[in-house]
């Protein structure tokens, strides 16, 4: 059973049945263990730990299947990813001190099943992070054009979300948008749109949106494009996501998805 819990900024995974092949993809990810130590891989090398957090665009293979796992998938934009960058620091990765790790993995098994709304998950999420000794600290994104892409993308109610459409209502060329928004934000923003019609595209599924119109909705080139993005992200395929997963939308996506 995968549990699935969408936010302006990140998706939060528990699941028992993640197993994804090797890839790489422009999110800041923390994987904790919600019991035994677990088994990844990080540009070929093995490792064994608790919990890890994996800076945007390393190569990693996560096989956690029949191993409950608490994932967080967070846009490098957000303040968020920007505390758990804390723990990476210059490098590609960082290991969760086990005792950390461990105190946020008896703190989720407990309280997992008091979410059952926005407000509930945003108290939970604190609780977490307290648990990691994690701390907020606000991005600072210099160029206001980039805070403008930023919210028209937040507020987009169409299918359309490309590099051009947004280059066009910002006044600028595609090439010098997306270098402004790599220079401001340390990820691309194909990897961020690629987020946002993610959430878009699972948000409308679990409103009993079929598959193929959900994927087409959020943007994607076809269903088989969403399936490929939700299995090299989440480890499941769409489908899979649909039959074997509960969904709870905890942030203010679904005035978009109207």
């Amino acid at each position: 059973m995968m549990k699935l819990y969408g936010a302006e900024h990140h998706l939060m995974v528990v699941s028992d049945v993640i197993d994804a092949e090797e890839h790489a993809h422009s999110f800041v990810q923390a994987a904790i263990s919600l019991d035994s130590a677990f088994q990844i891989e990080v540009e070929g090398q093995p490792i064994s730990c608790c919990g890890i957090v994996l800076q945007s665009n390393v190569v990693h293979r996560l096989g956690g299947a029949g191993h409950p796992l608490l994932m967080l998938l967070m846009d490098s934009t957000s303040d968020l990813a920007a505390s758990f960058k804390e723990i990476i620091g210059p490098n590609k990765y960082g290991l969760i001190p086990p005792e950390l790790a461990k105190a946020a993995a008896g703190f989720a098994v407990k309280h997992l099943s008091d979410i059952e709304d926005g407000t509930s998950y945003l108290t939970f999420l604190e609780q977490l992070l307290e648990q990691l000794n994690v701390h907020y600290i606000q991005p600072v994104i210099a160029d206001e054009r980039v805070g403008e892409l930023i919210q028209l993308i937040k507020d987009c109610t169409g299918s359309e979300h490309s590099v051009g459409l947004y280059a066009g209502q910002i006044g600028l060329s595609d090439s010098r948008l997306s270098h402004l928004f790599k220079e401001n934000t340390g990820i691309s923003l194909s990897g961020y749109i690629l987020l946002h019609k993610l959430q878009k595209a699972c948000y409308l599924i679990f409103r009993g949106v079929s598959i193929t119109d959900a994927a087409m909705s959020a943007g994607f080139d076809s269903p088989s494009h969403f399936a490929n993005a939700s299995k090299r992200l989440l480890g499941m395929t769409a489908k899979d996501i649909r039959k074997d997963s509960d969904f709870l939308q905890v942030s203010c996506l679904h005035e978009i998805v109207q």
